[in-house]
């Protein structure tokens, strides 16, 4: 079964992003037993597709984890790198992020407890999860969750 709520804002969306993972983290199954790198690794493989324009969805990670499923931007692969902290007792929480003059927020990623960031979207970072260039062209910054 599919739900639509509308999402009007960050708040609204990282809400949403935490239901998903809270109420479907066992969605990933056996993907749970994998180490972090190599969990982390498919998730970046997944292809990345925009939300439609004008519109902001998330998705809970059986969807996700379907290789044709679309859409699945940052959002939507934070939540499935959330979804495995889950299933192994790693508290986490969203970032949002911008990189604009304007500094409106465009981009999410996940913060370990530990204080590491993860994020699976762009294929830079696939090599492993603690790419730091793109730190360095952030012009805003918040955490949008607490650790959950």
């Amino acid at each position: 079964m599919i739900t639509f709520s509308k999402l009007d804002n960050v708040k609204q969306t990282a809400a949403e992003m935490r239901r998903l993972v809270e109420t479907y983290a066992g969605d990933i199954g056996a993907l749970a037993n994998l180490p972090f790198i190599i969990y982390y690794k498919l998730i970046c493989a997944l292809p990345y597709v925009n939300d439609p324009r004008g519109v902001e969805t998330v998705s809970r990670p059986a969807f996700l984890l379907d290789p044709d499923y679309r859409p699945r931007d940052c959002d939507d692969k934070s939540i499935l790198l959330a979804a495995w902290c889950r299933c192994n007792g790693i508290k986490c929480r969203f970032i949002a992020s911008s990189t604009r003059k304007n500094r409106k927020l465009h981009h999410v990623f996940l913060q370990l407890e530990n204080g590491i960031f993860a994020d699976a979207t762009y294929k830079r970072f696939g090599k492993t999860p603690f790419y730091y260039d793109y730190f360095k062209k952030i012009t805003k910054i918040c955490p949008i969750s607490d650790f959950f």
